[in-house]
Order: structure tokens, then C-alpha cells, then sequence
């Protein structure tokens, strides 16, 4: 079991059925292989059976800079698989300018994906489900 308190570049809380996942610096985050730890978070709180819907706020993603292309790619194959795989209804990203929807278009879950400029915005979209 992977402890949020592991994890320097990642905050979660719960919102009820709404897991929220901040990423503080996702450049770090991506470029400190903390990834795979974080993707193992999720994965053990968005399997719970109370949880319906996640959101995931991305912060610094601009940081990355030519790396953002490849990150996308794991987004779409690992990101998608593991939301089909835990059984969520809804998936929000939350990120300024485009990274969101960057995000939200590369995911091939089969799952209700989309993106916000703000996690209470998001959070109320996942309840709807």
C-alpha cells in the first residue's frame, strides 16, 4: 500500500464518492519517477467501492516542456487503463491553459472524461454522475 505521506509531489483527499488528486509540481513528479508510485495510490483509493469519480489537478505541467508529449502518451495508455480498471464513472483534469484538455483528449477510458479550470468546478461535474 502506497501512503499519500510517500509521495512528495502529490495531495489527496477524499470528497465522499470524489477522490481528489493534486499534483504540486508535475514536472517533478514526472521527472522524479514518482509516477508509478502515484498511479499505485490511485489505484488502491479509486478502487474502493464508495468511490465513483476522481479528479487529478495538474500544476507546473509547463515545466516539463518537450517531455509533456511523452507524458501525454502515458496518460492516454496507463492513465485510461487505470481508470477502466478501478471502475470509476467520471474523470476530471483540472490544469491551466491547455494541459487539461491536453489531457482530457488523450484518455481512451471508457469512462465520462473531462476538463476544468478549478476542482470545485470539477468536483460538483463528478457528483452529477
Amino acid at each position: 500500500m502506497v501512503s499519500i505521506h510517500s509521495l512528495n509531489h502529490v495531495e489527496y483527499e477524499s470528497r465522499g464518492e470524489v477522490g481528489v488528486w493534486t499534483i504540486t509540481d508535475f514536472a517533478a513528479y514526472v521527472q522524479s519517477g514518482e509516477i508509478d508510485a502515484g498511479e499505485e495510490h490511485y489505484r488502491e483509493e479509486a478502487s474502493t467501492e464508495e468511490m465513483s469519480a476522481t479528479v487529478v489537478a495538474i500544476e507546473n505541467a509547463e515545466a516539463l516542456g518537450r517531455e509533456m508529449s511523452d507524458t501525454l502518451e502515458r496518460i492516454n495508455e496507463e492513465w485510461s487503463q487505470l481508470a477502466d480498471d478501478v471502475g470509476i464513472d467520471r474523470h476530471a483534469y483540472v490544469a491551466d491553459g491547455m494541459i487539461a484538455s491536453a489531457a482530457k483528449v488523450k484518455m481512451e477510458a471508457d469512462v465520462e472524461t473531462e476538463s476544468f479550470g478549478s476542482v470545485e468546478e470539477s468536483v460538483e461535474w463528478c457528483k452529477q454522475a
